[in-house]
């Protein structure tokens, strides 16, 4: 009797065994289901490039973009944008922001960097590499159309009566008053991925 008990109490103690293995076999299958999603998620993800850019503004000789450092940059898939700083005032970030134009920009051989035919003659922006654009291409209607009075002159030094047009145009980057007033450049990807931020000063 004391054998056949003993047998019996062995039986039993099997049943919690077998059920902690399962619950591991099904813990290590689920663990390797979501490692392998999430692998998959982070192989799909775009790798950002990175870089530092220095923007230098002039009212009269115009603005040149350097890179400074870090990685290459595809052009064709760069945007580069500008708004006020808040050194032209207060919530001014919106209305001012511009995407600039790349058939305005020149590289440092004189070449449009986007031909009117579509095609760049600059297809990387390399450390060293700088853009250039011309004074006339930074007057308010082509630089920041979006705040330029209707009746824009491209003279810098003219002035407006209208309340509206002297509000409009006390936040174009052009303009003699906002020398020494800083203005943000970003660069990204065509997908929003920010590439580089950084503040310019309007120099006369």
């Amino acid at each position: 009797m004391a054998g056949k008990a003993l047998t019996r109490r062995n039986d039993h103690a099997v049943s919690p065994v077998v059920g902690v293995m399962l619950m591991l076999v099904v813990t290590i299958i689920i663990a390797a289901i979501v490692s392998a999603y999430a692998g998959g998620m982070t192989s799909n993800q775009k790798n950002v490039p990175q870089a530092t850019i220095k923007g230098d503004f002039s009212i009269t000789r115009g603005m040149t973009i350097t890179h400074t450092g870090g990685d290459p940059l595809p052009v064709a898939d760069l945007v580069f944008t500008i708004w006020d700083g808040p050194t032209f005032g207060q919530n001014v970030e919106e209305i001012t922001k511009q995407k600039l134009d790349l058939k305005n920009m020149t590289d440092s051989k004189g070449n449009p960097v986007l031909a009117s035919d579509g095609t760049y003659n600059l297809t990387s922006f390399k450390p060293g590499d700088y853009l250039l654009i011309a004074a006339n291409q930074t007057s308010c209607d082509v630089f920041q159309p979006s705040v330029a009075p209707s009746d824009y002159e491209h003279d810098m030094g003219a002035t407006y009566t209208g309340t509206t047009a002297i509000k409009r145009f006390a936040l174009c980057i052009r303009n003699m008053n906002n020398i020494g007033n800083k203005f943000v450049l970003t660069v990204s990807d065509k997908d929003g991925n920010l590439i580089a931020k950084t503040d310019v000063t309007v120099t006369g």
